[in-house]
């Protein structure tokens, strides 16, 4: 999935919002939505395997990351594991996140 870096460049701009701040916050609330589609809750406290999102602030392109682990638990690597109807949850989460930096 990919975010319109274009259109949110344009409102950071007239908003004289920092895009740094907008696009980490962006990056935590869609962790949290991955979360919460994946049945972890980091508020309920139940456990969640470590994941990161990435946002690639060139493309707009979004890709959630986990560990990719040997048989001994070391990291080998990272899996690109963001589901396929990300797209729509993520959207919904960024328009949210993006209301709430504006009204702050």
């Amino acid at each position: 999935m990919e975010l319109d870096m274009a259109a949110l460049r344009a409102v950071v701009t007239e908003r004289e919002l920092s895009l740094d701040r907008v696009l980490a916050s962006i990056e935590e609330a869609l962790l949290s939505a991955y979360h919460r589609s994946m049945g972890h809750d980091h508020e309920s406290g139940a456990a969640a395997p470590p994941a990161r999102v990435e946002l690639d602030r060139t493309t707009g392109s979004v890709r959630v990351l986990v560990p990719e682990l040997d048989d001994s638990g070391a990291v080998i690597g990272e899996v690109d594991m963001t589901p396929d109807d990300f797209g729509r949850v993520a959207m919904s989460t960024a328009r949210t996140v993006l209301t709430q930096r504006l009204r702050e």
